[in-house]
C-alpha cells in the first residue's frame, strides 16, 4: 500500500554517552585522519572531555598532538597538567594526575593511585573518557600482574558508568627475552579486549608497522613484532616525530569512533518539520519542556517493531521537539525503494529547526555500504511517514537531504506533504494510530479514549501535552482521508 507523507527536516540529537554494544580496537589501521569528516572532528572537540595520564612513553602522544595541530589546523586541542581547560573547539586533556604528572601503575589503577584517579573523575564530573599507558612495565610483569591492571580497570568501568575507560598495550621496544614477556603481556591484553568488548589503544601495534611493513624479530623459534625502525630517535617520549604522530593520529581517530563515527560509516545531514509543534517558521518544545519525553525510545512496537534499546539518561537539549525513526533504503530508484530495500534504521532526536541529531549529540550516522542509491525515509509516531524523491547526495563527506523547501523533495509530492507556512513543507500529522492513513480510527483508538489526558499520548497531534478539541480539529479533520505514500 502506498501511504501518505509530511515533510520533516532531519538532524538528530541527544545528550547522553553512548557505550559501543561492540569492542574496538585502535591499532595502525586508524592511523589516516583525512578520513574523519570535519563535523565529527568539531562534535569531538565539544563533547570529549578527556584525562590522561601516563609516564614518559606516553609523551609520545601529546608531542604527535602538538605536531598534528601544526599539519592540520583542524585538529586543535589544549591540554594542561593537573588540571581540565576549558578551550572552545579544542580537544580538551587533563593530563597526569591533581598532583603530579609521571603516573606509574601506582599512581593510577594500583595501591593508592586508585583515590587519586577517582579524585580526578570526582572534582570533574565532565570528564567522559580516561586512559593510562605503559612505560616498559610489561617487559619484566607477569600475567598475574596484567590481570591485576585489566580488573582494575573494569572496576572503575563499574564505578563510573559515564566515562569510557580505555585499555592500553605497553611499548614494542624491547627485543630478546624481555621483548617475547611484553610481547605476551600485549596479547593477553589484546584477547581480554576483544572477549570483552573493551576499548583498546594498540599502542605497541602502531609502534610496529610503517608505510605497510610490520617489524619483528625471530625469538626462539617464534616471530615478535617491535618497534618499526622507522620510529627510531629520541625527539620525544623515547621515540621520533613520525612515530609520535602516528600515535597522535590514532587517538584522533579513537575518539572519532569513541563518538559513533566509523570509516565505513556514513555521515547524514537531514531536515524535516512535523505539522503538528509547527509554529510560523520552526516547532516547539512543549512535551520536551514539560518533562513529558520519554527516555527510552519510542518505536520498540507496532507497526515499527523498532528493536534497538537506545535511551538517554537526561534530555538536556531544551531545542529537542521529539523522537523520529530514521530509515535507510537502498535501491536503484525512488519508485524501487520498497521496505525490501531497507538496510538500517536508526532513532534519532529532531530540534525544532527541522535538524535531526543523533542519541550521543553528534551526527547521524550509519555504519552501511551502498550499492545503488541512497533514499531516507523518516517516521514519527502520529504523523505520516515521508521519504526522499531523490536519491541522498553525498557532499564532502556527509549526505544531505531537506524536506522541508519544496514538495517535490518527498515522494508523492503535495499526496506525501504539506505546506505548513508559506515555502516551509513538513509532514502530515493526525495518524493516531500509524497505520499509514489518517481516518476515524484515529480517533476510536487514539484521541477519544485519551480526551483530557495529559502526557506523551499518539492522540495529542498538536503536541501541546495534552489531548483535547484542538488535536481534532487543528490537525486531524483537516487531514482527513491522507494515506502515507512510502512504497510499501
Amino acid at each position: 500500500m502506498i501511504k501518505s507523507i509530511i515533510l520533516i527536516s532531519l538532524y538528530i540529537f541527544i545528550s547522553v554517552r553512548v557505550v559501543p554494544a561492540q569492542g574496538i580496537v585502535i591499532d595502525h589501521t586508524c592511523t589516516d585522519v583525512s578520513q574523519i569528516p570535519a563535523d565529527v572532528i568539531d562534535d569531538i572537540q565539544e563533547n570529549i572531555k578527556w584525562h590522561y595520564a601516563h609516564t614518559s612513553h606516553g609523551t609520545q602522544i601529546n608531542c604527535g598532538l602538538e605536531s598534528l595541530e601544526v599539519i592540520d589546523s583542524s585538529l586543535q586541542m589544549e591540554w594542561e597538567h593537573n588540571y581540565l581547560p576549558d578551550v572552545e573547539n579544542s580537544l580538551c586533556i587533563f593530563d597526569g594526575q591533581e598532583n603530579f604528572t609521571y603516573i606509574t601503575p601506582e599512581g593510577y589503577w594500583r595501591e593508592d593511585g586508585w583515590q587519586w584517579t577517582q579524585d580526578v573523575l570526582n572534582h570533574n564530573p565532565e570528564i567522559n573518557v580516561s586512559m593510562w599507558l605503559w612505560c616498559t612495565q610489561m617487559n619484566y610483569y607477569d600475567s598475574a600482574h596484567v590481570q591485576i591492571y585489566l580488573d582494575s580497570i573494569a572496576s572503575f568501568e563499574a564505578m563510573y558508568p559515564d566515562v569510557t575507560f580505555i585499555y592500553a598495550t605497553g611499548t614494542a621496544e624491547a627485543w630478546g627475552s624481555s621483548g617475547y614477556n611484553r610481547y605476551l603481556r600485549n596479547e593477553m591484553i589484546r584477547r581480554y579486549c576483544i572477549d570483552n568488548n573493551k576499548i583498546l589503544f594498540d599502542f605497541a601495534d602502531i609502534d610496529c608497522w610503517y608505510n605497510g611493513e610490520q617489524n619483528s624479530i625471530v625469538y626462539e623459534g617464534e616471530t615478535i613484532p617491535v618497534e618499526h625502525q622507522a620510529y627510531y630517535g629520541e625527539d620525544c617520549g623515547h621515540t621520533n616525530e613520525l612515530s609520535t604522530i602516528q600515535k597522535a593520529k590514532a587517538a584522533w581517530w579513537m575518539m572519532a569512533r569513541l563518538r559513533g563515527w566509523d570509516s565505513n560509516s556514513i555521515s547524514l545531514s537531514l531536515k524535516v518539520n512535523l505539522e503538528g509543534p509547527f509554529k510560523d517558521s520552526d516547532m516547539t518544545t512543549n512535551l520536551n519542556s514539560y518533562g513529558l519525553l520519554p527516555l527510552s525510545q519510542p518505536y520498540d512496537t507496532l507497526p515499527w517493531n523498532y528493536t534497538g534499546g537506545e535511551m538517554v539518561l537526561e534530555i538536556t537539549n531544551e531545542n529537542i521537539v521529539d523522537w523520529l525513526l530514521v530509515e535507510l533504503r537502498d535501491a536503484p530508484d525512488s519508485a524501487s525503494a520498497t521496505s525490501a530495500t531497507i538496510i538500517d534504521r536508526q532513532v534519532a532526536f529532531l530540534l525544532n529547526n527541522g535538524e535531526i541529531i543523533s542519541i550521543n549529540n553528534s551526527p547521524l550516522n550509519f555504519n552501511i555500504q551502498i550499492s545503488n542509491k541512497l533514499f531516507v525515509v523518516v517516521r514519527h509516531r502520529n504523523h505520516l511517514g515521508i521519504m526522499s524523491a531523490f536519491p541522498v547526495s553525498e557532499s564532502g563527506g556527509l549526505f544531505i537531504y531537506d524536506f522541508t523547501t519544496d514538495a517535490n523533495k518527498v515522494y508523492g509530492g503535495n499526496n506525501g506533504c504539506k505546506e505548513l507556512s508559506p515555502g516551509i513543507w513538513g509532514m502530515i500529522g493526525g495518524d493516531g494510530d500509524s497505520n499509514g492513513e489518517i481516518n476515524i480510527s484515529d480517533i476510536i483508538t487514539s484521541w477519544a479514549p485519551q480526551t483530557g489526558k495529559k502526557g506523551y499520548l499518539s492522540g495529542d497531534f498538536d503536541f501541546e501535552g495534552q489531548v483535547n478539541n484542538n488535536d481534532k480539529d487543528d490537525i486531524w479533520l483537516e487531514n482527513i482521508g491522507v494515506v502515507e505514500q512510502v512504497p510499501d
